[in-house]
């Protein structure tokens, strides 16, 4: 007796997927029992157009660098689109951001097949195998970056869609802000309220008192009087000797 499938389940949005693509709402990462479908390849999604419940499908940041790739899932879903025109509610393939679609289902688990045929070409898991396989399995060289590829959204549903707060949670955070600023004010008020008023220095400083100026005596030489023309000066007397008349 063979072990029972696990019905698909739904799990929240990681920070780094997108909230909406094109007009689709994305509300979480559909998942199957077991693991993530084609994990490497792409990742599903559960979305709304309008209130119809949808699949999104859109390439990894891995596969959507991958040129071949691209055109493995373009063609997959142009096959789609060709046989069952009624399943593709919408679609993107620009080439600054990575492909997606979004495919409508009657139920989540009818949702994973689909999108797994969507994404088997990418990472070639549906090669028709000629022999036994042997050796090591083939990855492709992306294999491991399933992070979601390139997405834009514009304009930004914010705050609403980004966050599943709800509205009071941001008006309560506000509220909270403003009694924080109004305290803080009126502490600063307070603070500097009784302060006494510091002096304005003048514009230009004032000149101070003079006092009246002392003359300063000039030193005066004592002239020495000139002899006869010839001399040098007084004869000099030596001691012991008269003094010369």
């Amino acid at each position: 007796m063979g072990q029972k499938e696990r019905p698909p389940t739904l799990l929240p949005l990681r920070p780094g997927d997108p909230p909406s693509l094109g007009d689709i709402e994305l509300t979480a990462r559909l998942q199957n029992g077991d693991a993530a479908v084609a994990s490497d390849a792409g990742i599903v999604y559960a979305g709304r157009s309008g209130d119809q419940p949808v699949v999104v499908v859109m390439l990894t940041a891995g596969a959507e660098q991958d040129s071949y790739g691209r055109a493995r899932f373009q063609d997959t879903l142009a096959e789609t689109v060709h046989g069952h025109p009624e399943l593709v509610v919408a679609a993107e393939d620009d080439p600054d951001l990575s492909p997606w679609a979004a495919l409508r289902a009657e139920s989540w688990h009818d949702g994973l097949d689909r999108a797994g045929a969507l994404l088997a070409p990418v990472a070639l898991t549906d090669a028709d195998r000629h022999q036994a396989a042997v050796g090591p399995t083939f990855r492709p060289h992306w294999a491991g970056r399933n992070t979601p590829g390139r997405w834009r959204v514009w304009p930004l549903p914010w705050p609403a869609t980004l966050t599943s707060a709800p509205r009071w949670t941001f008006a309560a955070s506000f509220a909270i802000v403003l009694a924080l600023a109004a305290i803080a004010l009126f502490i600063a008020v307070r603070l500097f309220h009784n302060l006494p008023p510091a002096p304005v220095p003048p514009p230009f400083p004032q000149p101070g008192p003079t006092s009246p100026a002392t003359p300063t005596p000039t030193p005066t030489t004592p002239s020495t009087p000139s002899g006869p023309p010839g001399t040098s000066g007084p004869p000099t007397v030596g001691p012991g000797q008269p003094p010369i008349v």
